[in-house]
């Protein structure tokens, strides 16, 4: 029985078809899978193409699909619709072939890519000793080049040209050639590209198809069915739910004996591997009590990652959904808390500010050589978040970040934040490290350890923002040490972190040695915008959760786009001018109001939108963004769209805070990562208007 797959291009162009040829699209994708040989298709060869494999479909009196016929296999690919002359334009100089080395689909026009490459070699000089220029026909026909291309690749001599000629190479090659280019072997360049192995059944010719639907391929989906379909076109079409790259699917698949470990860059695809990860694991579960824990450091990451799972849950394993537990790592540190026993408060940062008060008084000031915020820093970036209750705890503690203190430093500091811990004590008060501590202590006592779910898997998001007490007790929480299969997955990005110092995980008892995986190919964000972001990085040494360094060299962007507009401002009202005119230029090209995200929320802002008639949206705590549904441009802080993404972002950071001195530098690193985070929001356009400090980057 013949079967339908679609190409992603076509399901990102339903949307833009008329309404009734919609209709009839998913009328003639159910009438395939019932006979694929009925008249009334009209599946008929098109002469002209210089591929034989492809046929054309008759939508309606206007509209054509094209397919392509298999030569081997009963699958038929569903590429491409449009207007009569139109299709037969799109499809009639394109090649759509299997390669026989790596099994993906590739479509290209080897008159297209021979042109562009003449033009392109002589514009840039050649590099001495680049990559592919060491490289045989037959190893670039094993890296995944189509055996017509390769005279055109032989031709590239520099990145720049690479680069050029990215939009006429099939993408799986052009990004396998791209981490040849970055000093890999063309082996784990296809690992790491097609998660491709030795073992894998290679195709007999181009039109071999029979095992389209299992190999690597970037952009094809099996859609079963008209009820499928419309399911697609009826809501916003998230690729994310449908189309996984075979790299990350592999990592959602990888069966593991221990932790894991899985980061990556801004846009690389690290939740949404988690999320697919998730109901992947709960849909192995045959215990119907056995249950999947999803936990984030944010409140707001986990709203939006909870909802997301539940709608990947519904296409991909419906009875998943109940199996999955989505909460933030503090919600959950309370639970565990209040089921030990205890009743106390959290301390508000009002309260805190009250106890310090009371306990740096202006005697105690003159006996140290400390400043009274360097005190209270080092309580909550070392005290607090490692759980130090005692002075011979913290003479030993590892301070990764801090100023080195000599042990008579630390004697002459301990009286204060021993103060701090009685205070709090007298008030049954925690503050939330307090809380992580207290749960991990909770969970030492076997009673109180019954009170807690058994969790068969245990996946955390955002672990860069994990003290070591928040990590241990994920370890605790987790089925490490019974046995189980993929017990613990976490991932994270050392460029995102914004709240804690670095804590290696092995600190934690976390081994992920030889489990770890890297993602390097941005599917969110055009190349301009990952490295627009990355250089707001400069100066800033990023690790990889383990305590080594990480490095970008191979991380690329999968689209290209606009450059991303720096804008230095005088002030509020040359900003809010400019902000108001890139909005209002966004609108008229067709972007929609909630598509748009300003940050951080100014009043200015604000203001000037509303003068100039554009609604506003603020994006609220703990409460997801309802997309669609709610008109207005969004507006958050720095920390609220953590998580979130758009189509254009604007960041108005004129009069941002500067952190200056030694006394202020992991301040300053810390904004250099928030600023990293929101820029990385956007997908499409970014606009940054800031003083002379931010408009060099």
């Amino acid at each position: 029985m013949a079967r339908l797959m679609i190409h992603r291009n076509l399901l990102q162009e339903l949307g833009s078809l008329p309404a009734q040829t919609r209709k009839k699209v998913s009328e003639m994708v159910d009438k395939f899978h019932r006979d694929s040989k009925a008249p009334s298709l009209h599946l008929e060869p098109y002469n002209e193409a210089v591929d034989k494999k492809v046929r054309s479909v008759r939508v309606d009196q206007a509209y054509r699909a094209i397919v392509i016929a298999p030569k081997q296999g009963d699958t038929y690919l569903l590429m491409h619709v449009g207007h009569h002359d139109s299709a037969y334009r799109w499809c009639k100089n394109k090649r759509f072939e299997v390669h026989q080395a790596t099994g993906a689909l590739q479509v290209f026009d080897v008159e297209e890519i021979t042109a562009a490459a003449n033009e392109v070699a002589p514009k840039f000089e050649s590099e001495t000793g680049y990559p592919l220029r060491n490289l045989t026909e037959e190893e670039l026909f094993h890296a995944g080049v189509p055996t017509p291309l390769i005279p055109a690749v032989k031709a590239i001599q520099s990145d720049d040209a690479l680069t050029a000629l990215r939009d006429y190479l099939p993408k799986d090659a052009y990004q396998v050639l791209f981490f040849v280019s970055c000093g890999q072997s063309v082996d784990q360049a296809l690992s790491e590209v097609l998660g491709l192995t030795d073992s894998k059944e290679k195709a007999a010719g181009p039109g071999d198809f029979r095992n389209i639907e299992e190999s690597c391929n970037l952009d094809l989906v099996f859609v079963d069915g008209q009820e499928e379909l419309k399911q697609i076109m009826a809501s916003s079409f998230d690729e994310w739910r449908i189309f996984l790259h075979p790299y990350q699917r592999k990592i959602v698949q990888w069966d593991v004996d221990g932790p894991m470990k899985i980061n990556g860059a801004a846009g690389t695809g690290k939740t949404v591997v988690l999320m697919h990860r998730a109901v992947y694991l709960a849909s192995q579960l045959t215990d119907p009590n056995a249950r999947v824990l999803v936990t984030t450091f944010t409140t707001n990451l986990s709203v939006t990652i909870k909802g997301l799972i539940h709608r990947l849950a519904e296409q991909k394993c419906p009875q998943a959904a109940s199996k999955i537990e989505v909460t933030n790592l503090h919600a959950l540190a309370r639970t565990i808390c209040t089921r030990g026993g205890w009743r106390g408060k959290m301390a508000s940062g009002a309260m805190m500010d009250e106890i310090w008060q009371e306990v740096q008084t202006p005697a105690l000031a003159v006996k140290t050589e400390f400043t009274a915020g360097f005190v209270r820093e080092e309580y909550e970036e070392i005290i607090d978040p490692m759980g130090i209750t005692s002075e011979d705890d913290y003479l030993t503690a590892v301070r990764t970040g801090r100023p080195r203190l000599s042990r008579a430093q630390r004697k002459q500091l301990w009286p204060q934040f021993s103060s701090i811990q009685r205070e709090l004590k007298k008030r049954n008060m925690l503050t939330f490290d307090g809380l992580i501590h207290q749960a991990r202590l909770a969970l030492e006592k076997p009673a109180e350890k019954r009170q807690i779910p058994a969790y068969s898997h245990v996946l955390v998001d955002e672990v860069q923002d994990f003290g070591v007490e928040a990590l241990r007790l994920i370890r605790m929480l987790s089925p490490i040490n019974e046995g189980t299969r993929n017990p613990l997955t976490v991932v994270g990005d050392g460029h995102q972190r914004i709240y804690k110092s670095t804590i290696p995980l092995s600190r934690a008892g976390i081994e992920v040695r030889g489990r770890s995986r890297r993602l390097k190919i941005n599917y969110r964000t055009t190349e301009q915008i990952r490295t627009c972001a990355q250089r707001m990085l400069e100066g800033v040494e990023v690790d990889d959760l383990d305590g080594e360094q990480v490095t970008t060299v191979g991380d690329q962007s999968v689209v290209s786009g606009p450059k991303p507009i720096i804008q230095r401002c005088s002030g509020p009202d040359e900003e809010a001018k400019f902000v108001t005119e890139w909005v209002q230029s966004l609108m008229k090209e067709g972007y929609s109001s909630h598509e748009i995200c300003l940050a951080p929320v100014k009043a200015h802002l604000r203001s000037a939108l509303a003068t100039a008639g554009i609604a506003t949206f603020e994006l609220q705590p703990n409460a997801g963004d309802p997309e669609s549904s709610e008109t207005g441009v969004r507006m958050g802080s720095l920390y609220r769209i953590k998580g979130l993404e758009f189509k254009a972002v604007a960041l108005g950071l004129t009069g941002d805070q500067v952190y200056m001195g030694d006394e202020n530098e992991l301040k300053a690193k810390r904004h250099q990562c928030l600023r990293y985070v929101a820029a990385t929001r956007a997908r499409e356009r970014l606009l940054i208007c800031s003083g002379t400090l931010l408009s060099q980057t």
